[in-house]
């Protein structure tokens, strides 16, 4: 979730204004699907992180590129690999655990991947990652909504320099799980079609350890010990709208929030709740969700 601002609720009594906090998520994430997306140009939203600024050394293409990678393989990545423009970690058995699975291989088109540009570029990264970004929302299932709470996100690698230089062009499309804020987690079985699950959001969904929007506070799947669970996410505009203004995305989506904690879980103002939503500058980058907690103390 990128940069919240959180207001936080005991009953239906205003506590405080928590400060503008970075905490991590497009994804991607990032309209991503996560609530603190982790592809590199977020967040997924994703939240996230970023590729190296450091633009690869041009090579001659003097060697046989290696294969491109293949839909349906897993991998057991660390949090680290994902920041990088190319990964090479060899694959694993899907039926052992995995923190990556391989769920589609896109191809770059000419007029951003042509001969002489950098894999670092911006503009092949925002297309790699636009490319990754459409297909995850196919494949991982699941209302916009329910993507933005869940923890499974999507991150992508394009090829080395060199192979790119010899003629590559493939995008690899990676679905991950954010256990926390730098770990990853194995993901489920079944991962196709997950968000579209009644289960979606019993372990991989994001909870907070600590106020969500405060400077202590960290985000953790819902498998993880938790004092907050996100249980609903909020639209507030529609993607080519601009930023509402802070009334709308604060008090009035606050008042949102309180609506639907009372009616959803019929606490009659006995409970605590925290909303969180997007700045100005998480809006630019497509955030569109403000977030509804309800204190869960486990």
């Amino acid at each position: 979730m990128p940069s919240p601002t959180s207001l936080s609720r005991q009953g239906a009594t205003l506590a405080s204004l928590a400060a503008v906090v970075a905490a991590l998520l497009l994804l991607t994430a990032c309209s991503t699907g996560s609530a603190d997306p982790v592809a590199k140009d977020t967040a997924g939203g994703s939240a996230g992180t970023t590729r190296s600024s450091e633009s690869p050394t041009k090579s001659t293409p003097t060697h046989d590129p290696a294969p491109p990678p293949k839909a349906g393989t897993c991998r057991q990545l660390s949090f680290g690999a994902i920041g990088r423009y190319s990964d090479q970690t060899a694959t694993v058995d899907c039926g052992k655990p995995h923190t990556a699975l391989t769920f589609a291989v896109e191809q770059l088109p000419e007029d951003v991947a042509f001969d002489g540009v950098d894999v670092g570029n911006d503009a092949v990264q925002e297309k790699a990652s636009l490319q990754c970004r459409a297909a995850f929302a196919q494949y991982i299932g699941g209302s916009a909504a329910t993507r933005a709470l869940s923890r499974l996100s999507v991150t992508y690698f394009v090829p080395t320099q060199q192979d790119f230089d010899a003629g590559s062009r493939w995008v690899r499309c990676d679905v991950i799980a954010l256990q926390s804020a730098r770990i990853l987690a194995s993901l489920p079985e079944t991962v196709k079609g997950f968000n579209a699950t009644d289960e979606a959001l019993d372990d991989f969904g994001v909870c907070s350890r600590g106020e969500p929007g405060t400077s202590g506070a960290l985000l953790v799947m819902c498998n993880q010990d938790h004092d907050y669970r996100a249980l609903t996410a909020l639209r507030l505009g529609a993607d080519d709208a601009d930023y509402p203004g802070q009334q709308a995305v604060g008090a009035d989506g606050q008042q949102r929030c309180d609506d639907y904690i009372s009616e959803t879980l019929g606490l009659g103002g006995g409970y605590t709740y925290a909303w969180t939503y997007p700045s100005l500058d998480d809006w630019d980058a497509g955030q569109r969700f403000g977030f509804c907690w309800n204190k869960t103390g486990s």
